[in-house]
């Protein structure tokens, strides 16, 4: 499985499968959630070409998407708490809320950093 197939999982039951990557259809019908992939890389090793199965960091941005502000807060905290039973570890590494005028709809940005095979 790969992190974001998992990540998936983690997420799905939250938001009634209304989780997606890099961006929500037209239309999604909040709450829902989006992730997307920022940055990863496979640590270096000593090994013959870089070796095998070697440790990785991923940086992950989630969005959460509510239409009220009150709405967003509780899905931003019922991810933190979802992300702190995965079995890959990380940390949430800040928020940020937002208002989306086009959607009239509140976001919380969180940049989440993991640490995984």
């Amino acid at each position: 499985m790969s992190l974001q197939t998992d990540l998936f999982s983690l997420l799905t039951g939250l938001f009634s499968g209304h989780v997606y990557p890099n961006v929500a259809p037209e239309l999604t019908a909040p709450p829902y959630a989006v992730y997307t992939r920022v940055n990863a890389q496979e640590q270096n090793t000593l090994d013959t070409n870089g070796g095998t199965g070697n440790a990785s960091t991923t940086h992950l941005q989630l969005d959460v998407y509510a239409a009220t502000y009150a709405a967003a807060q509780a899905s931003a905290t019922a991810v933190k708490a979802a992300l702190k039973g995965w079995a890959t570890e990380n940390t949430v590494d800040g928020e940020q809320d937002f208002y989306e005028p086009d959607t009239k709809l509140h976001r919380v940005m969180m940049n989440v950093f993991t640490w995984h095979m």
